[in-house]
C-alpha cells in the first residue's frame, strides 16, 4: 500500500469523544467530498477513496444522527484503475446540512474562531477528504489539500499556517491546492493531526536520505579533491620535467630545486603531504602559501622559457 494510504489508515484509528471535534471533522468532510441532492427529501451524495475511510466516515454520522444509507463503489478507469467509494445519505441528510452549515460558506460558521486542537480536526477530515502526501523516499516531499471553493481553499491556508507550516496555494487544471513542501513541515502535520506511526516513519526515512546523501556528497567531495590534487601534480611534474630537460638547473634557486625534488619523489601527495614531507626532512617553517609560492614561480619559468623558444 502506499505511504498516503497508511498514512490515512493512521488517522481512521483516532476517535475523539468530543462532539464538536467529531462534527468539524464531519462538516470538512461533507464541504469537500459531498454533494447536496436537491430533491424531497434533500440528499447527501459522498464519495471517499477508500472504504476504511467511509466506515470511519459513517460510525462519525450515526454517534449524532438517525440516518439511513447507501454505499456503492465505482472503478475509475485511469491508470491505476483507482476503486472510489459513493455514500447515499437518503433519510436523515437535511438534518445533517442544517446543523452543519452546509449552506453556509466555509469561513463563517463555528470555525472563525477555533482553537487550535479544533482547527486539527477539520483539518483531519479535509485531509481524509481530499489530502494526499507523497512517501518520504520519493525525490520532492509534499503534503496537500485540493478543492474548488477558494473560500475553503483560504481557510484551509490559514489553519495550516497557524502552525507556522508555511502553506502555499496553487492551481492545478480546476481545482485550487494548498500544500507544504518542507520536510519538517509535513512531519509536524502528520504528527498534529495524529499520525504518530506514519510520522515516525516519514522522519526516520527522511533522516536516513540527508545522511545517506550526506555521505554522498562527501565522497564526491572526496573524489572531486583526488582528481583535482592529480591534475596538479601531472602538470607540476611536467613543468619539472620541461626544466630539467631545458633550463640550466644550477641557475636555479635551492628552494625551487628542493620542491622539484619532494614533488618527483612523491607524485601523488597533495599539497598538504608534501608540506608535512618538507617540515619532516628538509624546511619546517615552510608555509603552505610559501609552498604555492615556490610552485608559481617553477610554472612562470616553464611559461617564459617556452614563449623564448617559440613554442
Amino acid at each position: 500500500m502506499s505511504f498516503n494510504f497508511n498514512v490515512k489508515e493512521d488517522l481512521i484509528q483516532n476517535f475523539s469523544d468530543n462532539e464538536k471535534s467529531n462534527k468539524l471533522e464531519l462538516e470538512a468532510i461533507l464541504r469537500l467530498s459531498s454533494e447536496i441532492v436537491f430533491s424531497r427529501p434533500m440528499k447527501l451524495e459522498v464519495t471517499l477513496s477508500t472504504m476504511g475511510i467511509m466506515r470511519h466516515f459513517l460510525a462519525l454520522c450515526k454517534r449524532y444522527y438517525k440516518i439511513e444509507t447507501e454505499v456503492a463503489s465505482r472503478v475509475i478507469n485511469r491508470f491505476d484503475n483507482r476503486t472510489t467509494f459513493t455514500c447515499s445519505i437518503n433519510n436523515g441528510a437535511e438534518e445533517i446540512i442544517k446543523d452543519l452549515n452546509l449552506f453556509g460558506s466555509s469561513s463563517e460558521y463555528r470555525k472563525n474562531e477555533l482553537k487550535e486542537d479544533e482547527g486539527i480536526c477539520y483539518l483531519k477530515g479535509a485531509f481524509l477528504a481530499r489530502g494526499s502526501v507523497n512517501d518520504p523516499m520519493a525525490k520532492n516531499s509534499h503534503f496537500e489539500i485540493s478543492t474548488t471553493n477558494e473560500a475553503e481553499i483560504l481557510f484551509l491556508q490559514k489553519l495550516l499556517n497557524d502552525f507556522d507550516l508555511n502553506a502555499r496555494i496553487s492551481k492545478r487544471k480546476n481545482m485550487l491546492i494548498v500544500y507544504i513542501k518542507a520536510k519538517d513541515s509535513i512531519g509536524e502535520i502528520l504528527y498534529r493531526l495524529g499520525a504518530s506511526s506514519s510520522m515516525s516513519y516519514y522522519e526516520d526515512t527522511v533522516i536516513t536520505k540527508e545522511i545517506r546523501a550526506t555521505a554522498h556528497r562527501a565522497v564526491n567531495l572526496d573524489l572531486a579533491n583526488q582528481d583535482k590534487t592529480l591534475k596538479a601534480a601531472i602538470e607540476q611534474l611536467e613543468i619539472i620535467e620541461y626544466l630539467e630537460y631545458n633550463y640550466p638547473l644550477e641557475k636555479l634557486d635551492p628552494k625551487l630545486l628542493m620542491v622539484m625534488k619532494v614533488r618527483k619523489d612523491y607524485k601523488d601527495h597533495s599539497l598538504n603531504q608534501l608540506l608535512e614531507i618538507i617540515h619532516e626532512k628538509y624546511d619546517p617553517s615552510l608555509t603552505k602559501s610559501g609552498l604555492n609560492h615556490r610552485f608559481r614561480k617553477l610554472k612562470e619559468l616553464y611559461l617564459e622559457l617556452k614563449k623564448s623558444k617559440g613554442e
